[in-house]
């Protein structure tokens, strides 16, 4: 009876410490409620819509601009370029401000190249000295799926260092990002994307 009860004990506390890990790790927020662009701001383009539960940007220059400001987080989106050679991106750690020199884009930030080509999944900055870039080429071209499919990005960023994987396969990893803080951004550069499911899990300073 004492080796069940001590069991019984055992298991209970197990339990318990595994409901309080789950309690303590951060839970991802919707960034798009599928409906409208509420939470965010266009920057020099009225390209940005929303369109049967996604956003679509059908060609212009700009950015869609989150109205709230991120450290250290995981996001997470579905895109499609709809048409070949589509050219987009997902900025982050973005300044509020857009370039006096090219207000199309922000003044101060980075950028993870989303594009429907060998380019995609580049990581540059704008306006900050150049983060360094691992971009694995062979593993690019076995995770990205055809013109007009949807693909999932994950991407994190923690202190200084990014990491990017393209339908579950890791493709890119960024460090020397200098900039704490800043906005996340959806950029409108050439072509026709569509994005739909964006959620992000903001996490603890490393």
């Amino acid at each position: 009876m004492t080796r069940l009860r001590s069991t019984l004990a055992g298991v209970a506390l197990t339990v318990v410490l595994v409901a309080m890990s789950q309690a303590d790790e951060p839970a991802s927020v919707a960034l798009f409620d599928g409906k409208t662009l509420a939470g965010w701001t266009l920057e020099y383009t009225q390209r940005f819509v929303v369109r049967d539960g996604v956003i679509v940007n059908d060609g212009g220059t700009g950015w869609l601009r989150s109205e709230k400001r991120y450290k250290n987080f995981e996001l997470e989106a579905e895109y499609r370029a709809v048409n070949k050679g589509s050219d987009s991106g997902i900025f982050f750690r973005t300044s509020t401000e857009s370039s006096p020199e090219d207000p199309h884009w922000p003044a101060r930030g980075y950028q993870l190249q989303v594009s429907d080509s060998e380019n995609n999944f580049k990581v540059f900055g704008h306006g900050t000295p150049p983060p360094t870039s691992d971009r694995h080429a062979a593993e690019l071209k076995q995770a990205m799926k055809g013109t007009g499919e949807w693909q999932l990005i994950r991407l994190k960023v923690v202190g200084t260092h990014v990491e990017a994987s393209l339908n579950g396969v890791p493709v890119t990893v960024s460090d020397a990002i200098v900039l704490p803080e800043g906005h996340i951004g959806l950029q409108a550069e050439h072509g026709h994307f569509e994005w739909r499911s964006l959620k992000i899990k903001e996490l603890p300073a490393p």
